[in-house]
Order: C-alpha cells, then sequence, then structure tokens
C-alpha cells in the first residue's frame, strides 16, 4: 500500500511506507524500468520480480550493511517526528527486530508477518517467491497475520485484535510510573528504575492487567509462569494470581531444596556496572519436581537488555525438557541488542514481548 496521508484515530496517528521501494528505485534507475508501475502495476512487478530479488541479492553480496541503511533511511525519512511504535511487515531480513530494533531504540518494532496459502497467491497473481509466504522461518515473528480472505475485512480485525494494545492508553500509564534516574550506577547512565513500578499506587495491579493481555496464547494452555531473582519475583506474583497460573520461581544455587535443575548464569548487564565481582560463575537452579511435565510456559521477568540472563534461563527450561517456551518482560532496551543475542544462541523461535521501550543504556 502507498503512503498517501496520515490518520489519526482517538490521538494515534499512523503511515504508511514502503522499504521495498528504496530497492525499487535503486532498480528502476539502474535498468530503466519504471520506477512507478513498479510500485502500483501488480503485474508489471511480477514480470520484474526475479530480476529485483537478483538486484537486491547482488547489492547485499556488495554492501552487506545495505538491509540497515535502508531501514534507516526509510524509518527517519518517513518519521522525523517521535514514533512510538513501528510496525514492520514484508521484510525478507530474518528476525528484522532482532537485528534492527537498536537503530531506533527510543521506538518498539512489531514485526507482524503476512502468511498466505499458495492458492490465494495464485489467484492474486503472485507467483515465484516463497520467500514471502515464509514457509521455512528461523524465527518468531511478533505477530502473524493470515492474509487468506478477500477484502479489507479480515485485516481490520487483525488490527483491531492484535495491534491496538500496543498503542493503549494503558501503556502509557505504565510508563509513567518508571522513573529515570541519571548517572546511576555510573555517569553518564540514565536509570530506569522498572522496580519502582510496584512502589505506585495500582502499579502491580496495572502491569499483571497488561501482561495478562499481551500473551498471544491462551492463559488455560499454560502449565506454569517462571520468573528469575530479583525483578522477574516482583512482577509474576500478580500475574499469576490473576490468572490462576502456578508460579515456578528460578534462584541461585544453592537457594532452593533438591532435587534441582541448574546452569551457569552470566552476569546482568546492571551487574556489570558495579565494582562487585560476585554474581562471576554464578548457577541458577529450579526444582525438577515443579517443571518437569510442564508442556507450555511463561518466562516474567523486569527487563530485557543484554539478554544473558534470559539465554541462561531458557537454557535451564530446555533441560527440564519444557516443550514451548513464551517471554514476557515489562520493559526493554532495545540499544543493547538482547533479541540479538537470543537469535544468535540458538533461541530465535521463542515469542518474546515486551509492555515498554526504552532507549538509551
Amino acid at each position: 500500500m502507498q503512503e498517501n496521508e496520515s490518520t489519526s484515530t482517538h490521538c494515534t496517528h499512523a503511515r504508511v511506507v514502503r522499504i521495498s521501494d528504496v530497492t525499487k528505485r535503486e532498480y528502476a534507475t539502474y535498468t530503466h524500468a519504471d520506477f512507478r508501475r513498479l510500485v502500483e502495476d501488480r503485474e508489471y512487478k511480477e514480470e520484474h520480480r526475479e530480476k529485483l530479488t537478483a538486484f537486491y541479492k547482488e547489492q547485499v553480496r556488495r554492501r552487506p550493511r545495505l538491509p540497515e541503511e535502508h531501514f534507516l533511511k526509510l524509518v527517519h525519512d518517513a518519521a522525523a517526528a517521535d514514533v512510538d511504535v513501528l510496525f514492520i511487515t514484508g521484510m525478507r531480513d530474518d528476525a528484522p527486530v532482532a537485528f534492527f530494533s537498536h537503530l531506533v531504540p527510543e521506538s518498539r518494532v512489531v514485526d507482524v508477518h503476512v502468511q498466505t496459502s499458495e492458492s490465494s497467491r495464485v489467484a492474486r497473481g503472485v507467483v515465484g517467491d516463497n520467500k514471502a509466504n515464509g514457509t521455512a522461518l528461523s524465527y518468531r515473528p511478533n505477530l502473524i497475520f493470515e492474509n487468506n480472505l478477500p477484502g479489507p475485512r479480515a485485516a481490520h480485525e487483525f488490527a483491531q485484535s492484535g495491534l491496538h494494545h500496543f498503542v493503549h492508553n494503558d501503556i502509557e500509564r505504565l510508563a509513567d510510573m518508571v522513573r529515570a534516574v541519571p548517572n546511576f550506577p555510573k555517569p553518564d547512565i540514565q536509570f530506569r528504575h522498572v522496580l519502582g513500578i510496584s512502589q505506585q499506587p495500582g502499579g502491580l495491579t496495572l502491569c499483571a492487567s497488561l501482561l495478562e493481555s499481551h500473551l498471544t496464547e491462551t492463559w488455560a494452555k499454560i502449565d506454569a509462569i517462571v520468573c528469575c531473582e530479583v525483578g522477574g519475583l516482583v512482577f509474576a506474583p500478580a500475574l499469576a494470581s490473576l490468572v490462576g497460573v502456578p508460579l515456578v520461581p528460578i534462584r541461585e544455587a544453592g537457594k532452593l531444596p533438591p532435587p534441582t535443575i541448574s546452569v551457569a548464569k552470566d552476569t546482568s548487564y546492571i551487574s556489570s556496572l558495579t565494582r562487585s565481582q560476585t554474581n562471576v560463575g554464578k548457577r541458577i537452579e529450579i526444582e525438577r519436581g515443579a517443571i518437569v511435565g510442564c508442556e507450555s510456559a511463561v518466562v516474567v521477568d523486569d527487563v530485557l537488555s543484554t539478554g544473558e540472563t534470559l539465554c541462561a534461563v531458557l537454557r535451564l527450561l530446555k533441560e527440564a525438557d519444557v516443550g514451548k517456551i513464551m517471554v514476557m518482560v515489562v520493559a526493554e532496551f532495545p540499544l543493547h541488542r538482547g533479541r540479538k543475542l537470543l537469535q544468535e544462541r540458538g533461541f530465535g523461535m521463542v515469542s518474546v514481548q515486551s509492555l515498554l521501550v526504552f532507549g538509551g543504556q
């Protein structure tokens, strides 16, 4: 869909742009193709699809950072003003949130993967583009839209049920409860006191309600809510009580009765900023009887920054043979590229959702 104008509903402004237009414009310049028809004429675009794809791949081979350059150009050109949420779809790059969100750390980036059946694609004149159908994804998109029905109704219903909570006023209310503390724990660091939400009247109730509504699965299918001290133990109990799911804590080794399952845990980002080295080489553990046999679990934590702690938690749950794992955090700091670490360590298929996103360190 081509961008024509900005729209506003209940003070929420939306703008639609296409990252593929950058490549199409460069392709048109190089081959003398008609850029306007590449954008607006489906049949003309399909005639050029294979050559256009080959052109883009050759560009990336010569300029490996090209996907980042295109992403930044599009975002900066389209949104000079502050943008709270970026919904992206149709990108051919694997795990775009993991690899691009740090480029716009002040905004939430949501990857909506559009999935279409082969029969629908043929009926619409789209051929020879298996990648776009996403049959072999190596990562878990934030949301998946099944685009098989004619007309706009399905898209409207999907937006209402799947997208609106990202711009809900309660998200802003929760963000206002997070105090910014300059020059802590060291100079030039602005600390976000996420745990301070619990000190605000109604803070834990609001946070639990938002966590409950943001899960893309049905809570009745969740066997356990897992949390790691200290941050997770602040927010997870209120959620567990709200949804009626057992709470299973993860603690430092030696603090839970046997039998347990344990793994090594690297130092978290905040701990690495302090002079203390007491966290080096520590292990975390979980009670074997409380987690073994669980088919699905939701991990709840206060923040996602570097991802080191979360990786250790996921390894621990894999050791316990938990089949399906989802992650929900209160606040995320994209600049530290925690999602990229998860992707690189083999956890790209784990769903990770955050209520708040903060820029900076």
